[in-house]
């Protein structure tokens, strides 16, 4: 804006629609859900993969588990950030314990802490309150997990109307504990809060009763946790599983959710098995009598791809391990330094630290999973390993490709997003124009990065939202309605070169498929 100095009326004009954004905030995020020591059964979010190994546990005591290897291998292939669910057994329970009040003679419980998520692990977490010498019994609390202090909470109050309440702060969705809740045990309708009594002295508690139980692992109802998460999209692996009992139920909610697109590992053939056995062990995954579901929220990528073993510190230690993880970092790279329409796919594609693969399928192999539509991670030579393969598991179109359901997806999330500002505004022709010119910029700046069909905006897409489509009912019942149609973009998957060769008036032809 320009400064000015003299008294006076000043317009300045700003032809930019207002209430636009780039899309980033709807790309993405990678999403894991499998077995770790430790940690959180709620959503999430982590970092970095120093930030896994705080709050999961790492490789150490993974006890078999590929979760870990599938974080490692996101953040070394590009991926910025992920959700992690960790998957306890049915029947497991959190350890707990109590903090005590300062009532004269024998104390009593005043806040109990049980901890976040099920199992053993919780029993070697403990809580300390340090008073802090302030007036009102104020006081700092920290969780300690394995002998360190993992989480601090300071100037915490025990009275429920201080705004520094410590159930409001260590609970707090936003900022609060990964480790711990607190739940006050004195709480009933005719509770008032007693500076003398209520105040929480200097203590130390560790939580225990933690067990691991002994009932089935449900992945499904773990995975549906991510629909708790507000506002994301998100790229999901459940690493190494790939049994059709488990992995259709979850295809099958992710398409009625809409935001979730599964990328599925394919099965870890048997020792020594041959590159015929591997392409069979996958063609029954997709087309056997219990095969996965033909659905566009979902693909299968493989095989399993022989790696620097990132849990050992021996020199050439390796281990063969499933591509999800790195699977959907190259995703989250590529739509970063490309865009979501990019197929994530292709000699920009290289994974890291890769070794070879599980199989070296030979042409006809190749052709054959192709058109069963999984998706091989391949040697090329002078690359690396790279993804060549962009199929989702439905064979129709517009949708068979992971591209465009992905770039549906993000669409879907994003013109949410650009119209949210339209909520509670007058309903009417105003209303309508501002809501398709905004529409209609956002559509035109896809296009122009190459996310659309079309040389103009009018081959690329339409915006209709007018009298026609929102009668007087449609305003009377609280609704405006907007028609959107967009040209999708297909990826280039079979480049044709065709070589011609002129010797004495003889033409000889030659066709190379790549």
């Amino acid at each position: 804006m320009a400064t000015y100095l003299t008294p006076g009326v000043y317009v300045e004009e700003n032809l930019a629609p207002a209430n636009r954004g780039d899309g980033s905030a709807s790309r993405a995020i990678g999403a894991f859900v499998g077995l770790a020591p430790k940690g959180p059964t709620i959503p999430t979010r982590v970092r970095s993969w120093a930030q896994y190994v705080n709050l999961f546990g790492g490789f150490s005591g993974s006890n078999g588990s590929y979760l870990p290897y599938a974080v490692y291998t996101f953040f070394s292939n590009g991926g910025g950030s992920c959700f992690i669910v960790r998957t306890t057994r049915s029947d497991a329970v959190a350890a707990k314990a109590d903090l005590m009040d300062s009532t004269t003679g024998t104390p009593l419980a005043g806040f109990q802490v049980t901890a976040l998520a099920e199992g053993s692990w919780s029993n070697t977490t403990s809580v300390r309150i340090l008073p802090t010498g302030a007036t009102r019994g104020r006081f700092d609390l920290q969780v300690i997990d394995d002998g360190r202090v993992a989480e601090r909470f300071g100037d915490m109050s025990s009275d429920p109307n201080d705004p520094r309440y410590v159930i409001s702060i260590v609970n707090s969705p936003y900022a609060g504990s990964l480790l711990v809740k607190l739940t006050n045990k004195k709480i009933t309708e005719a509770y008032v809060y007693d500076e003398v009594k209520d105040i929480i002295p200097a203590q130390s508690v560790t939580l225990t009763g933690g067990a691991d139980g002994t009932g089935p692992y449900d992945y499904v109802e773990n995975t549906k946790l991510l629909a708790d998460v507000p506002g994301a999209t998100f790229d999901l692996n459940l690493p190494a599983i790939s049994d059709p009992n488990i992995i259709n139920p979850i295809v099958d909610w992710a398409s009625k959710n809409g935001r979730v697109f599964v990328v599925i590992d394919g099965p870890r053939a048997a020792e020594g098995a041959t590159s015929a056995q591997v392409m069979q062990g996958y063609q029954a995954l997709v087309e056997g009598p219990t095969s996965l579901l033909a659905n566009s929220y979902a693909g299968v990528y493989g095989p399993w791809l022989m790696c620097s073993d990132p849990a050992s510190s021996m020199f050439g230690a390796v281990r063969l391990l499933p591509p999800g993880g790195a699977v959907i970092g190259q995703m989250a790279k590529t739509d970063v330094f490309r865009h979501v329409a990019k197929a994530p796919a292709g000699i920009e594609t290289v994974l890291a630290n890769v070794l070879s693969a599980e199989a070296r399928f030979t042409e006809p192999e190749l052709d054959i999973l192709g058109d069963a539509h999984i998706n091989v991670i391949r040697m090329i030579p002078g690359y690396g390993h790279c993804i060549f393969g962009s199929r989702t598991l439905k064979r129709e179109l517009p949708d068979k490709y992971v591209p465009v359901r992905r770039f549906l997806i993000y669409l879907r999330k994003s013109l949410s997003d650009q119209s949210r500002w339209a909520v509670f505004e007058p309903n009417g022709p105003d209303l309508w124009d501002r809501l398709r010119l905004s529409i209609t910029h956002y559509l035109s700046m896809l296009r122009k990065a190459g996310m659309l069909q079309g040389k103009s905006d009018s081959e690329a897409f339409f915006v209709r939202c007018d009298g026609d489509n929102n009668p007087q009912s449609e305003i009377n019942a609280g609704r405006v309605n907007v028609d959107i149609g967009v040209a999708l973009r297909y990826p280039a998957e079979f480049v044709v070169i065709k070589i011609g060769q002129f010797d004495g008036g003889t033409d000889t032809n030659e066709e190379a498929i790549f």
